[in-house]
């Protein structure tokens, strides 16, 4: 076509189509992914905007990132050394009442370490913390959500 430019699909394209399809169990939506050239990673943002409290939030976020990671797994050839970053948001009110959408998660982990955990084996709560803690390089949580 003369006049314009079509850019061919990319991996986050296509992760985003895939994983906007999967309607996940843990209420968190995929809003988005992006792959950065400069940190060599696929950075998936998520949003939760409904929950009961804290605890329900953290636990929403850590399980969809189990419900996702099947789906990232899939593509090796495009992510094999890529960092995959999880970056979560929520609606939070602030001190006038108006309500505001605030980063209150973020953690990554290499593609090639995901590769091999077994993440099916880790169904409870307590057992996906434990995960979340040895595997992944850092684990962010906004103070307003933080467990202390």
């Amino acid at each position: 076509m003369v006049g314009s430019a079509q850019e061919h699909p990319t991996i986050a394209d296509g992760l985003m189509s895939e994983l906007g399809e999967i309607p996940l169990d843990s209420g968190v939506n995929v809003v988005g992914v992006s792959y950065y050239e400069n940190i060599d990673a696929i950075v998936i943002g998520l949003e939760k905007k409904t929950y009961t409290d804290n605890d329900h939030l953290r636990n929403s976020m850590i399980a969809s990132i189990y419900e996702i990671m099947p789906v990232i797994l899939t593509h090796p050839d495009e992510l094999s050394g890529k960092k995959i970053v999880f970056t979560g948001s929520s609606i939070s009110l602030n001190a006038k009442g108006s309500r505001t959408m605030m980063k209150i998660f973020h953690t990554e982990i290499g593609f090639d370490l995901a590769r091999e955990i077994a993440w099916s084996d880790f169904d409870d709560e307590e057992s996906r913390e434990h995960l979340m803690d040895d595997c992944f390089e850092y684990v962010w949580w906004h103070s307003r959500v933080k467990e202390y």
